[in-house]
């Protein structure tokens, strides 16, 4: 249980981060801290079963749900018409499974 405090305290510090450089860039307005933020934490959950692997049961359902999630919300940030959502959804899936392929190469911004 102790561990997986540690990597939600992981992925709140990456929506800090995130928030802390992206702001310096791109403002302190309320919409591009929430977008920020929740980008910084959907990035920290995708990559937390590559953090602690014994943590979690199903890691690829859990990076799966986590980038779906994160399609979706920016296909809500674009007023997106249903078809978007719907490649949001495939595009999140995609990345979800091949989430242990490229989620080391994230950098803060």
């Amino acid at each position: 249980m102790r561990k997986a405090w540690a990597i939600c305290g992981f992925s709140v510090f990456l929506a800090a981060v995130f928030v802390f450089f992206g702001g310096m860039r791109f403002g302190y307005s309320v919409a591009s801290v929430s977008f920020l933020a929740a980008a910084g934490a959907i990035l920290g959950a995708i990559g937390a079963p590559e953090i602690e692997p014994k943590v979690f049961r199903y890691p690829a359902l859990w990076q799966m749900s986590f980038a779906t999630i994160g399609c979706l919300l920016l296909a809500a940030a674009m007023d997106s018409p249903i078809e978007g959502y719907m490649l949001a959804i495939l595009a999140g899936l995609i990345l979800g499974y091949l989430a242990p392929l490229w989620i080391k190469h994230i950098q803060a911004p």
